[in-house]
């Protein structure tokens, strides 16, 4: 019985041996961890100083990039549309250029070798390389989009079929917005036919559908003296628009097309004053022009 009460004892003591040691093991490891923890603030505090100064560096660069470009281009006889462009690219270069300074000094505040990691992905990037290939190309073709001219920021154009007004030509996008607001981003690489319409000057074009049972030469006069009227007093005609009579023979009209020169921009409207215009003639004269009657229901 005695020798049992001492196993027994022997027994307690082992279990608190082993919670002593789980205490201050804990204790060591919560000692390490406090003593550790300012050196992690100072380092998350330096980290978020270099990303705010980086921020400021950032802002401040672009209003010198612009008041630069802008100078530059006043004194070379830019056009505001090719100073727009290069402050776009410049900017975006001087973005990236940013961000990998600011990335770079934050692994460094938390003492990763910065150096070692470049070489790493100086090995890596010729393996990701192939996968890259659309980016490189990307700012290849951005590149010759800014030294070509070909479109400039605030040009209206056509890039693949999307029509719209170019806000912002980056280092690897495109970007315009139509007329209803919507904006497209268009990576440069993929841009394969492009359309200016801000280049020089426009032609209003407006197809006038006249009736068959009218006398065509007089449909033409009709429309020639309005267009005279018109060239008098349509804001942004320099000329009278040419009225270039019977374009084609449709199944129920006559086609005839009339054609203004315009500042660039100013076509839509021109082209509906004169829709509006001959549409008044044509009811001063008694013309009626053709359209489609619904069948009446039986």
């Amino acid at each position: 019985m005695f020798r049992y009460v001492l196993c027994e004892a022997a027994g307690i003591d082992g279990v608190v041996d082993q919670v002593s040691d789980v205490i201050e093991s804990a204790g060591n490891k919560a000692g390490s961890l406090i003593t550790g923890l300012p050196a992690l603030t100072t380092k998350l505090v330096m980290a978020a100083a270099v990303i705010f100064i980086g921020a400021i560096f950032i802002r401040l660069g672009h209003r010198m990039i612009s008041s630069i470009v802008r100078a530059r281009g006043q004194r070379q006889v830019r056009n505001p549309q090719q100073v727009n462009t290069l402050r776009s690219l410049v900017s975006s270069v001087f973005s990236y250029i940013m961000y990998f300074i600011i990335v770079t000094l934050v692994l460094s505040v938390f003492g990763v070798n910065v150096s070692s990691l470049l070489a790493v992905a100086g090995v890596g990037g010729v393996a990701i390389s192939f996968g890259a290939q659309t980016l490189v190309k990307d700012i290849i073709s951005g590149l010759f989009i800014w030294s070509e001219g070909s479109i400039s920021v605030g040009d209206v154009v056509d890039i693949n079929g999307l029509q719209g007004e170019v806000e912002s030509i980056a280092i690897r996008t495109t970007t315009i917005r139509n007329y209803n607001g919507n904006v497209f981003t268009i990576p440069n690489g993929d841009i394969r036919s492009v359309t200016n319409m801000s280049r020089g000057f426009k032609r209003a074009i407006v197809d006038i559908r006249c009736p068959y049972e009218e006398n065509q030469q007089r449909l033409v006069d009709i429309i020639q003296e309005e267009m005279e009227v018109a060239g008098r007093e349509i804001e942004g005609l320099s000329e009278t628009p040419e009225v270039m009579s019977i374009l084609s023979f449709d199944t129920d009209a006559v086609v005839v097309r009339v054609a203004a020169r315009c500042p660039v921009g100013e076509n839509w409207r021109i082209e509906r004053d004169i829709r509006t215009r001959v549409k008044a003639r044509f009811d001063r004269e008694g013309i009626i022009m053709p359209h489609y009657q619904k069948p009446p229901t039986v």
